[in-house]
């Protein structure tokens, strides 16, 4: 008991005395109606949670009007959320400084909770790893081994079939049954990359956890969290926040460490005979490959990581643009009136679509690109 309670003591004076320093922060940088640190103008802050009860919903509207009234025309704004100092940009002028005289400066990413928990160092993604060496050596290895034109035209037939997979799998709901367009889109295209990074499909159950998996992980990196602004808070793990990021990171370190192992797995043991057609490459089949010649400087992580990136990244967005597509259509029906009979002259009724069809549909070439353009 009395340990419990030096604990709670010691605890409670550390508390105070970081209130205090924050306190005496937001004084000194951030008070009144002035000027922050380097002169840049900044509203009054309050101790702890710095500008966080200025924000509103929506979120964007509630900056720009913090731009405008603290501003003093500088196109910079400097705000305190809880501990962590934000620039807040609203000038054009100096956002396209910052992204052509400072890029290099500004290329770095803050990282929270959810960052460090969810996608630390041994399983992090593309778009979340820090700017340098690694970041640089997996945009190279994604865009050699999957999204060079080469690989793209190595896996049309991967995508042909993938295509008529899912065409025969419509064609068996039978006329007016209703369709799930986002779910069969998500199940098509997880395939193809999956066929490209990995060389397999998902069976259906795999194709839902793995969404699951995906969201989550998107939810937690893309939200505000209350731990990243008040440490203090990190303490106590208010809603088992960190608990629960721990999971997901095991859940997807496991995930990306078992594309690896089955692929050793099948090689260690084909199960092709020699009359067979070759295995397609794939990216984890390069990317060990390469290991091989240089194991120092290609390890699982970097393989993981990879993998981790391409998956998620081109799975939501294309299915979602698919989705999209559908629904214009729906509520256009004379464009969709219109589409039908050039494809029907050029493809003709006993073939599906292909891929070198498209350089004929000027019609169909331009609803894609509008709808790409819309979003």
């Amino acid at each position: 008991m009395e340990i419990s309670q030096t604990l709670l003591l010691s605890f409670l004076l550390l508390f105070i005395t970081w209130l205090l320093l924050q306190s005496s922060t937001g004084k000194n940088t951030c008070g009144g109606n002035g000027h922050g640190r380097h002169g840049i103008p900044s509203p009054p802050a309050r101790p702890v949670v710095g500008h966080l009860h200025l924000l509103k919903k929506p979120l964007h509207r509630s900056l720009a009007a913090l731009a405008t009234r603290y501003g003093d025309g500088a196109g910079l704004l400097l705000l305190r959320f809880g501990a962590r100092p934000v620039l807040l940009v609203s000038s054009p002028a100096v956002a396209r400084e910052c992204f052509t005289a400072h890029d290099v400066a500004l290329a770095g990413r803050p990282a929270g909770l959810a960052s460090r928990r969810l996608l630390p160092d041994d399983c992090p993604t593309i778009a979340t790893a820090s700017y340098g060496p690694l970041w640089r050596q997996l945009r190279r290895l994604a865009t050699v081994h999957a999204l060079c034109a080469h690989r793209l035209d190595a896996t049309a037939a991967a995508r042909d079939a993938g295509a008529r997979a899912m065409a025969a799998k419509l064609w068996r709901a039978g006329p007016g049954s209703a369709v799930a367009v986002k779910a069969t889109a998500y199940e098509f295209v997880i395939n193809l990359i999956m066929a490209m990074v990995a060389g397999k499909r998902m069976r259906p159950e795999e194709v839902l956890r793995f969404k699951a998996m995906t969201e989550a992980a998107h939810a937690a990196t893309g939200a505000a969290n209350r731990h990243d602004f008040i440490p203090a808070l990190r303490l106590l793990d208010l809603g088992r926040t960190a608990r629960k990021l721990a999971a997901l990171a095991k859940e997807r370190h496991q995930f990306g460490q078992s594309l690896i192992d089955d692929y050793k797995r099948r090689r260690r043991h084909p199960t092709s005979s020699a009359s067979e057609p070759e295995t397609p490459r794939t990216v984890v089949g390069d990317l060990l490959r390469e290991q091989e010649r240089s194991p120092e400087s290609l390890d699982d992580v970097v393989i993981r990581t990879v993998c981790l990136s391409l998956l998620p990244a081109g799975t939501d967005t294309s299915s979602s643009t698919i989705e999209r597509a559908m629904a214009l259509l729906l509520n256009n029906p004379a464009a969709l009136k219109a589409a039908a009979p050039q494809i029907i002259s050029t493809v003709g009724t006993t073939r599906l679509l292909q891929e070198p069809d498209l350089a004929n549909l000027p019609y169909l070439r331009g609803i894609v690109a509008e709808t790409r353009g819309g979003e």
